[in-house]
């Protein structure tokens, strides 16, 4: 079957599609997980661009406390 695969590029690539899927959202679950303490389920059931939404969110409140940080720092 490996064979029959890597001989039709399409397939490859629609498999690889979903590996990264897969990989994608596990690091999603985990940063809203650890940072916000939600359970597994909880965000996984959230629809994908409210999952997206907050994934964003968080990302941008991490990244002005990590500006706000180095700015203390520096003084």
């Amino acid at each position: 079957m490996r064979q029959e695969v890597h001989r039709e590029p399409g397939l490859l690539k629609f498999f690889s599609s979903f590996v990264g899927a897969e990989e994608r959202i596990a690091k999603e679950v985990f940063f809203l997980a650890y940072h916000l303490h939600w359970g597994h389920d909880e965000i996984v059931d959230l629809p994908t661009d409210d999952r997206w939404a907050y994934v964003r969110l968080l990302t941008e409140r991490l990244e002005k406390e990590q500006d706000a940080l180095e700015q203390a720092r520096r003084r």
